[in-house]
């Protein structure tokens, strides 16, 4: 299995890294121990191999999962929790919906719109999509309480939307730390429209800035710092200054904007839901008008 099992120098912090931060690689598992209890941030892909590590290094340290915290329901990071013995899984109330019914995960990926403007993924099913790089299945969620007491750690949960519509970030103060989940990560994560796109994303920047954290621990690659945060409203606006300079010079096609911005081989799911977002936001500020 493509993981690397490290120690943080926080207390009773495992990191369950996995060794690349591209899709459809499961997300960074964070494990939590307090005594003979453990917290689970994102158990990963849905095979059963990974849910079984967990629970090995969990026998290892005599603990036993108590709760699995899902960042957000999507399957590099939901997908194992399946096959945990845990007491509950919690996740936003925005997300419960998605992760015990991981069918409409078609909403917020925008599935509907990308059948609207492209015939060729009229039959496209995104379970089966996942199905066969990372799998997926519903869980009997919960939404999480304001704050969770677990051990000596307050553990509280940002809603931090964008990517998915109840994306939650999760914040240790006494820590300076932050579980960013998809937010910040090595490789920027996509959004769309129906998770509160480009705006939304904006502005759960703005929110894990204020919290001033010391230590980012993100859902792919290494720990990071509060700068990837600048990193990442650059790359925000640097998207959204390339296709104002494309529609003044007179390009009116989704197609053309999206090989400036992403190459010839942009993705039909991740950027064109980018481009989407920027588009709504522009033509909403009066910018742009409507792109063919």
């Amino acid at each position: 299995m493509d993981v690397e099992i490290t120690y943080s120098d926080i207390d009773g912090l495992l990191i369950l890294k996995s060794k690349s931060a591209k899709w459809p690689a499961s997300s960074n598992t964070y494990i939590l121990t307090s005594g003979n209890k453990s917290v689970i941030i994102d158990p990963g892909c849905g095979f059963s191999q990974r849910a079984k590590l967990i629970e090995k290094i969990l026998e290892k340290k005599n603990s036993h999962s108590s709760v699995v915290l899902l960042t957000h329901a999507h399957p590099d990071h939901m997908g194992a929790a399946r096959f945990l013995k845990a007491e509950s899984f919690l996740a936003h109330e925005i997300e419960v919906k998605y992760a015990r019914n991981p069918e409409l995960l078609s909403e917020s990926f925008n599935i509907p719109f990308i059948k609207s403007r492209y015939v060729r993924y009229v039959k496209f099913d995104l379970l089966k999509y996942f199905e066969k790089l990372c799998p997926i299945y519903g869980v009997k969620a919960l939404p999480f309480p304001e704050e969770i007491n677990f051990g000596d750690y307050r553990i509280q949960p940002i809603l931090t939307p964008g990517h998915s519509p109840g994306h939650t970030s999760f914040y240790i103060p006494d820590e300076s730390l932050v579980f960013s989940g998809d937010l910040l990560g090595e490789i920027m994560a996509w959004y769309s429209p129906a998770s509160g796109g480009v705006e939304a994303y904006a502005e759960s920047l703005k929110r894990l800035e204020k919290l001033k954290a010391e230590t980012i621990m993100p859902s792919h690659g290494d720990p990071a710092t509060s700068s990837r945060i600048e990193k990442e409203k650059e790359i925000l606006e640097q998207r959204e200054r390339i296709i104002l300079e494309e529609v003044e010079k007179g390009v009116n096609s989704r197609e053309e904007l999206l090989k400036t911005l992403f190459g010839d081989k942009w993705n039909f799911l991740t950027n064109l839901l980018i481009l989407e977002s920027h588009l709504i936001k522009l033509e909403k500020e009066g910018k742009i008008s409507e792109i063919s």
